[in-house]
């Protein structure tokens, strides 16, 4: 199974046991309501930290007394590792990323509204936008890029 956020292959186990008497069935459901496991696979001593994804039990009895044979039906799924904390740059660029999309959002909702309202036709916004751009983007762009205050234009 594979985790779509990170792409990590994660494992699944499942295994049946079976004890005998009411004794054994308790401690046994009681352990394996635990939605947390640690698995360790003995060949190459690797740990894996596991869910819960179901457990059952079978019986063929109207009631478990101390010579009932239950079995138990367990399936684990490996959770997945966390996801790493983004580095200082990583942030800026997410930050950076989600500025321009809500720049692009709020252009889009302005120029609707001029739009609805009647005051702009046609090309006239995008035909000033390239008027403005030919005259301020190096200005503005350069302001950014050295964390200069915005000049009076």
């Amino acid at each position: 199974m594979t985790h779509s956020p990170t792409g990590e292959q994660l494992k699944k186990i499942g295994f049946a046991f079976s004890v005998i008497g009411k004794k054994d069935y308790n401690l046994y459901d009681f352990f394996f309501e635990s939605p947390h496991f640690e698995l360790t696979i003995v060949d190459t001593n690797e740990k894996l930290k596991m869910k819960n994804i179901s457990h059952s039990t079978f019986y063929q009895a109207a009631e478990i007394s101390d010579d009932t044979k239950i079995v138990f039906r367990i399936k684990l799924q490996q959770e997945p590792a966390k996801e790493k904390e983004l580095t200082k740059d990583q942030k800026l660029m997410v930050n950076a990323v989600n500025e321009i999309v809500l720049s692009r959002v709020r252009f889009k909702a302005l120029e609707e509204i001029l739009e609805e309202k009647g005051l702009i036709k046609g090309d006239e916004l995008f035909d000033k936008i390239e008027k403005v751009t030919k005259r301020d983007f190096e200005t503005l762009k350069k302001e950014i890029l050295d964390g200069k205050e915005e000049m009076n234009m």
